[in-house]
Parts: C-alpha cells; structure tokens; sequence
C-alpha cells in the first residue's frame, strides 16, 4: 500500500487541497442537523418566527457551498485520477522497454496488455476516486459521532456501537475476497491474451476457417470471467446482507429510546430530529464505505500485478555507473568459447563457438533450422547475454560497452519483418527521426524500394497497416532494408533477409547490399546459399556447433554440410525447370485439342 500511495507523492498539492475540500464537506453535512435542531426547538418550538429567517440563511449558504466545493473536489478527482493514470503507465511502459528478449520469450502481449490498461484503470479509481472517498465517508463518520456524542452520550452508544461492528465485520469481509479477486484478474489476463492471439492470427484464423473454434474458446475464456465476476459479487452481497443490516437496526432503536426520552422531557424534540438526521448520515457512510472497501479488493490485487511488473528485474542494462563509449567504432567481433542456452532449454542453443570477424569483412552464418544461427547474432546486440564465454566488439566485451551506443552501431534486419502501423517514411526513418526526405529516398532506392513506393497513392506518405498490411512480403523486407541502411551501422544483420523476394528483386537486393557492405561489418544469415556465395568468409552451424568455415569455393569443394545442402538445392533448381518444360508441350497439345 505504501508504493501505490507513493504514486501521489508528485501531486500531493493536489492531494492536500482535495482533502481540504473533504473537510469542508464533510463539516457542511453536519452543519446542517445542527441548524435543523435549532430551528425545532429554537423557532418552531419556542414561536420565535423571526430567528428562522437567519436560520435559513444558513441553510441556503451550505447548500451553496457544497455545491461549490463539490464541483472543484470532482474535479480535482478527475484531474488526480489522469495524473496518476498517466504516471503508472508511463513508468510500466518505461519497463517494458527496459526488459530483454527473454522476458518476452516467455510473456503473452494480451497478458501485458491487460496490466498497462485494465490494472492501470482499477489503480487510477482506488487512487482518485475509493482513497478520497473513502477518507471523506470516515471524516463524516469521526464528526457525526462527536455530534452525537455532544447531543446525547446514550443515543450516541445506541448509534456508534452497530457501526464499529459493522466496520469490522467489512474488513473480514475483504480479507476473505483478496483470493478471489486475484484469481479474477488472472482470468481477465487471459480473455485479453486469447482476444489479442485472435486478432493478431484474424488472416490465418479466416484461411483455415476456424471463426467457430475461435468463438468457443473466446466463449470459454469470457464465460470463465463471468463466472468468477458472478461468485465475488455473490459472495460480498451474502455478508453484506447481514454486515449492512446492523447500522438500519439501529435506527429503530434511536427512534424507539429517542421517542421515549423525548415524552419524558429528557431530549427535546429538535434533539431527536438532528440525531434521526446524523444517523442517516452515518448510515449513508456506512454504506459507501462498504461498497468501496470491496473495490479496494479488486484495486489490491491490480496493484500487485502492477508492481511484479515493475519489480520484474532487468537483466540486460547498460553497466552501472556507466558504460564504455569508444572514441571510434570499427566493427570487429569476436566470439571467445561462447556458450548459451535458454532457460527453458534443456540442451545448450551455442556450444564453445570461437569466431573472429574483421571490421568491414562479410560473414555469412548457414545452417538448419534450430542450429543457433538466431542466437548467435542476438548476442552480438546483447539482446541475451552469454550462458558462458564472451562476445566482444572492437575488443570490448560487449557487457562492459554503453547498451544504447552499442545497438546504434548495429543495423539489424530480422526474419520476421516488423513494420508498425505509420507511412513508409515513418517506417523507414524510425531508428533515425531526424532523416531528411532525401536520406530516405537514397536508401529506399538502394534497398529497390523507391519505385513501388512511388506507385502508392500517397508515395512515402502511404500510411500502411499494422504490421506492414498493405504491402507484399517482398516489398517489407525491402522497406526493412532500407530502415537498416538509414541507421548507417558500422555492423550489419541480414537475417534470411531476401526469403520472401523473388530472384530478380533478390538479384538487385545483392547488388544493392553490396554496395551498402562496404566499409562495414556484415553478418548475412540464410537459407538459400545463392545469397552468401560472396561473402568473404562462410561458417555452418549445427547443433550449435561450428562444423565448417571457409569461402564458397573452399565449402563447395569439401565434401560436408555445405556441400550437401549446395547439391539439393541445384538438384531442387534443375528439377523445377524440367518439370515446367516437360509440362510444356503437354499443355501446348492440350490447348490445341480445345
């Protein structure tokens, strides 16, 4: 509780105003049975009709008054609750940036998601809205019960003693939905992890025509929220029945003991008419407080998952004080007995790789499906840090080197193009804000992207679509490409960059690189070895190992892994051309027939 309050500290101007306004009002509340008594017993009761006048006066001032106050006091609510809101999540946002790959390895984007927006929100109302009140109901509960002890200490016992009861019996009450309200979030968590799996795959779910099986398990993770919802509120409403029921006793008993007190000529009249008015307002606090002490379960348990977020540690950060900054970047690296393996991982992913690859030399990385070609390159970004062994860069390991300097100086084309939801030129100049239009366009067209962006409706102003929507497989990665090249890194990435390019692009894409290779250290890695024949030096990677290095020539003439993949992908060349000749004079004759 103390860190969720901590999120006041920066506003506590604020703060003190709004529980000035609080005392206000609440004095105000019981202003008003007071002067409601006076007017029994004092004008009514004593036939002095010219004390009304003033009497109503003051009346009509605290109804004013609170009508003032309440205006500014909501909206000072209204105003902390955004300050707060904004606050919380800008410091999640700040973490999510902050945490490594591995934290995304294991973590759902819904899951995520619903802590930044459903979590923040419940935070946002016990922090403006429950607190506040929450004080206001138990300031209105401490006055009215010195106003009832000032106007008659045994209706004050009859009136504070079901109250105190009824207050404990809330707070047991809470305890016991701390549990259910934590299942509860855990179960949002998901509906928002299934929503955000389904939206994402809609192309594939609509491929396959799965919208039925997506709606049944949608169906079942929202009825389950339901469910859950349905047993607290069950559950609180069960003992609030008979928690909520003590203090209305007691008003039966102030107007029984009240009434009797009164014809015995021990209360006056106006007495009992003020105490019957503090007892509704009592009862009114009761209530609120009830009510807001079951909202402060569910903001409990929100404000727990909020801070194992922001607890969760980092483990990949720039070095404490501060990291090195070389005066000049080269572009070596080198891979010193490197070892790595994921934590979920039984076997290791790396395997004492020892590699050295000189500034502004080209290495190209070959190898099978899970052989460690990803990994290897993630380490050089130290998007993971090693298991064992050290990866350095210009001769600096790469954990002693400042990690934001560090990545600028990396140009990095992953498999899976990401392009965000912004225009192509957006997309392009998204690791360098700043380029000018025709920086842009420069590698645009050296990345052969210039043309088809031309041809868009609005040219580099196209907006595209989430996730690059709108534009072809090919067309990405060549927007990818030339956001890598605007970077202007002294390292670059290419991983399996040309896949979804056809063999022309591909051959204009080499050319392009080529040039963009230059002066710079290249890591090419891919599948079709077409694209890494001229790189000056080839390793392949298997089972983490590096089982062959050498040129082209040198890996074409061995008799090993490269060899073999060489020869399958030639025969796999020459067997798709055949069978189109072949099909040929078939189709030709066919065609003729018709």
């Amino acid at each position: 509780m103390r860190r969720l309050l901590g999120f006041l500290k920066p506003h506590k101007t604020l703060l003190i105003a709004l529980i000035i306004v609080n005392i206000l009002l609440s004095a105000m509340l019981i202003v008003t049975p007071l002067v409601i008594k006076a007017i029994v017993d004092d004008v009514i009761g004593a036939q002095q009709l010219d004390m009304l006048m003033p009497y109503l006066a003051v009346l009509l001032g605290v109804i004013g008054g609170r009508a003032v106050a309440t205006y500014f006091y909501a909206y000072g609510q209204q105003r902390m609750g955004q300050l707060v809101m904004t606050d919380v999540r800008a410091a999640l946002y700040r973490k999510l940036l902050a945490l490594p790959y591995s934290f995304y390895d294991r973590e759902q984007t819904g899951r995520l998601m619903s802590r930044v927006s459903a979590d923040v929100e419940s935070t946002r109302i016990f922090l403006s809205q429950i607190l506040i009140d929450s004080m206001s109901h138990f300031l209105t509960v401490t006055l009215a019960g010195f106003a009832f002890v000032n106007q008659d200490p045994l209706l004050a016992v009859i009136a504070i003693g079901p109250v105190l009861i009824s207050g404990v019996g809330m707070y047991l009450a809470h305890r016991r939905l701390t549990a259910p309200w934590t299942l509860q979030h855990e179960r949002m968590a998901r509906m928002s992890a299934a929503l955000q799996d389904s939206l994402t795959g809609i192309r594939l779910v609509k491929a396959f025509a799965q919208e039925d099986q997506e709606r049944v398990k949608f169906r079942e993770v929202q009825t389950a929220v339901r469910s859950g919802s349905l047993h607290i509120s069950d559950a609180w409403n069960k003992r609030w029945a008979v928690i909520g029921s003590l203090p209305r006793f007691m008003q039966l008993a102030l107007i029984g003991v009240g009434g009797y007190r009164v014809m015995a000529d021990e209360i006056t009249l106006g007495t009992l008419v003020a105490v019957l008015s503090l007892s509704l307002l009592l009862l009114g606090a009761v209530n609120s407080l009830g009510s807001q002490l079951n909202s402060f379960s569910q903001t409990a348990t929100a404000a727990v998952r909020i801070f194992e977020l922001l607890d969760e540690p980092v483990a990949i950060h720039s070095p404490d004080p501060g990291g090195i900054f070389p005066m000049e970047w080269r572009g070596e690296i080198e891979f010193r007995n490197v070892s790595f393996s994921y934590p979920t991982a039984n076997a290791k992913t790396l395997k004492e790789v020892n590699l050295h690859i000189p500034a502004g030399t080209s290495l190209a990385v070959v190898g099978g499906t899970g052989s460690g070609k990803s990994t290897l390159i993630h380490l050089i970004g130290r998007f993971y840090d090693t298991t064992s062994g050290q990866v350095l860069v210009d001769g600096h390991d790469v954990r002693d080197l400042d990690l934001s300097e560090l990545r600028r100086q990396i140009g990095m084309m992953a498999q899976d193009t990401l392009l965000f939801s912004a225009t192509i030129a957006e997309n392009i100049a998204f690791g360098r804000p700043d380029a000018t239009q025709a920086k842009i366009e420069r590698v645009a067209k050296l990345a052969q992207a210039h043309d088809f962006i031309m041809e868009m409706p609005e040219g580099y102003g196209t907006r595209i679509g989430e996730r690059g929507v709108g534009l072809s497989g090919g067309q990405r990665q060549r927007v990818a490409i030339a956001r890598a090249m605007l970077l202007d890194p002294k390292i670059l990435i290419l991983d399996d960059s040309m896949s979804a390019v056809d063999s022309q692009t591909e051959k204009l894409l080499q050319a392009a690189i080529g040039e963009v290779m230059k002066g710079r250290t290249t890591i090419l890695v891919a599948h079709r070895l077409a694209t890494v024949r001229h790189a000056d030096r080839i390793i392949v990677l298997r089972e983490g190992e590096v089982v062959e290095a050498g040129t082209h020539e040198e890996l074409a003439a061995a008799n090993g892994y490269y060899r073999h993949v060489l020869d399958m992908q030639e025969m796999s060349a020459q067997e798709s051309v055949s069978d189109i000749l072949s099909a040929a004079p078939d189709l030709a004759l066919e065609a003729q027939r018709s």
